[in-house]
């Protein structure tokens, strides 16, 4: 759940609020943790995002709240109720009409909600909702050419833009998405990837971030085929296979990039290319493989093969090396928690990557006991200070 982002939903059918919603102020006796949930929130749940969810939190006593829920998705169309919830710890329990629990949690660190709906049989669907006042611009969606070509037809990659006031040029934050846990969901492939808690903290800073869907991932054109078994059940293990996996992301991540790189509301000289997860190791490497192009590399928890695999570490080691061909200052953020890499893993990538002459920091941020460590990416205030530090080095270069 800590992964998941408050972006907006992928659903044709919007939810709808009744006309006598009322949010009355909490009491001032209330604790901040509690009247803190008042308002109206707006995101997103089930899979692919294709369902469209608000909640107007319109009475907050010390047991509970009064919510009215309302849905928003092809197949149910647009219901809303008001559901009675209590408080149980740090969560809001509820039962709606048809008999499924509602569950919601607020994170600690920022107004994000986190939603889940279960039945008798365990989770039914979850997803993330923000308090609307602190929606961010949504990104401006752009399709990018390239030269590629499958089945005879032209390939066209998606990219989500998000720009900062002003006319620019501004100063450039490319980031990679990672891959879909073991690959073995097909459903997953089709989600775009973005992050706004990523995105607003540099667009607050004047930064033009933009996140590219490499081929067959989100709404971008043709097949995903980054190091899969032969029978396309998940990802593979095999070192051959999973670098040639490796060898397609980074020609995707070089269309993006000069096409990024063109846009004349970009600095072309103030160019620093980011990602997570295989996102992060495709960022290393190709600012490796184009050593003069960027300022910077921001590395949130990257790798390519999980250490479930027993080749995992010949596979990393041997890609993060391609990296140190660049003198540009690479900052490496990872967490303790990661089920797929492990910090005493991820520093032996690292030595690796210094050991042949690659210039960067790595980072150890700590996430809340039982937190996933692999998703640090949207929890800004864990990196903030490091980053800010990073980004004054590049800014005397």
């Amino acid at each position: 759940m800590p992964a998941l982002e408050p972006e907006k939903s992928e659903s044709p059918v919007a939810a709808v609020w009744p006309n006598d919603v009322a949010v009355q102020a909490p009491n001032a006796a209330l604790p901040a943790d509690k009247s803190r949930w008042s308002g109206l929130w707006s995101g997103w749940a089930c899979q692919g995002r294709l369902c469209d969810i608000k909640l107007a939190v319109e009475r907050i006593t010390a047991e509970g709240v009064t919510v009215v829920y309302a849905r928003g998705s092809e197949s149910a169309g647009q219901p809303n109720e008001r559901v009675a919830m209590l408080f149980q710890g740090g969560e809001l329990h509820g039962t709606v009409r048809s008999g499924l629990q509602l569950v919601l949690r607020m994170r600690s660190h920022e107004p994000v909600v986190e939603l889940m709906v279960r039945g008798a049989a365990g989770p039914l669907a979850a997803g993330v909702l923000v308090q609307e006042r602190y929606l961010i611009t949504e990104p401006e969606v752009r399709r990018i050419p390239t030269p590629f070509l499958e089945d005879g037809k032209p390939v066209g990659l998606e990219v989500l833009i998000f720009k900062p006031t002003g006319s620019g040029p501004f100063p450039l934050l490319v980031v990679n998405h990672g891959s879909t846990g073991s690959g073995d969901n097909p459903a997953l492939f089709k989600s775009t990837w973005s992050s706004h808690s990523l995105a607003r903290a540099f667009t607050e800073q004047g930064w033009l971030v933009a996140f590219p869907q490499r081929r067959g991932r989100g709404k971008s054109d043709g097949l995903y085929d980054e190091g899969f078994t032969k029978t396309r059940s998940a990802y593979t293990c095999q070192t051959k296979l999973s670098l040639a996996g490796l060898e397609r992301a980074l020609s995707d991540v070089a269309v993006a990039v000069d096409w990024l790189t063109a846009l004349p509301q970009v600095d072309s000289k103030q160019v620093v290319i980011g990602g997570v997860s295989r996102g992060g190791m495709l960022a290393s490497v190709y600012a490796g493989v184009q050593p003069q192009r960027f300022v910077g590399v921001i590395n949130f928890v990257g790798g390519w093969m999980g250490e479930g695999c027993k080749t995992a570490e010949a596979i990393n080691i041997t890609s993060f090396r391609r990296g140190a061909a660049s003198s540009t200052p690479q900052l490496w953020l990872y967490a303790d928690g990661d089920p797929f890499y492990s910090l005493a893993h991820s520093r032996k990538n690292f030595e690796a990557f210094v050991g042949a002459g690659g210039k960067g920091s790595f980072e150890v941020l700590v996430v809340p006991e039982g937190e996933d460590g692999h998703h640090i990416h949207s929890r800004v205030a864990l990196w903030s200070v490091p980053m800010q530090a990073f980004l004054r080095q590049i800014a005397r270069r």
